[in-house]
């Protein structure tokens, strides 16, 4: 059975392009634009991975990753936040929320892979 991960972002465009890449590597994708309901979803079903944007309108990444590390059923799940930023006190908000790696945007794929096999 494919290891699912889930996708949040608040751009369409982007979780496509994240879940046809990580479908081709033989990943189940589920692509969420709304932060609140991904959340629920991912307390829920509990998949493998979650991959978050940072900013997005209402609830951001930080308090996605926060929430779910916060919470005992999906606190083990590698979290992976996604941002069009690489402030060094962006990236350690993310670390300290509980992330695991990040990827930044646009995405390196090669880059992107190696940060997320170890997770998966």
């Amino acid at each position: 059975m494919a290891k699912t991960i889930l996708a949040i972002d608040d751009d369409p465009f982007i979780l496509l392009v994240v879940e046809k890449f990580l479908v081709s590597k033989g990943y189940k994708v589920v692509p969420m634009t709304d932060p609140e309901k991904a959340y629920f979803w991912a307390v829920k079903n509990k998949p493998d991975l979650v991959i978050s944007d940072v900013a997005m309108p209402g609830v951001d990444g930080f308090t996605v990753i926060r929430n779910l590390r916060d919470n005992k059923s999906t606190a083990h799940i590698p979290l992976v936040m996604l941002t069009a930023t690489d402030k060094v006190s962006d990236v350690e908000k993310g670390f300290e929320s509980g992330a695991k790696a990040y990827i930044l945007k646009p995405i390196n794929w090669d880059r992107a892979w190696a940060k997320l096999q170890p997770l998966l």
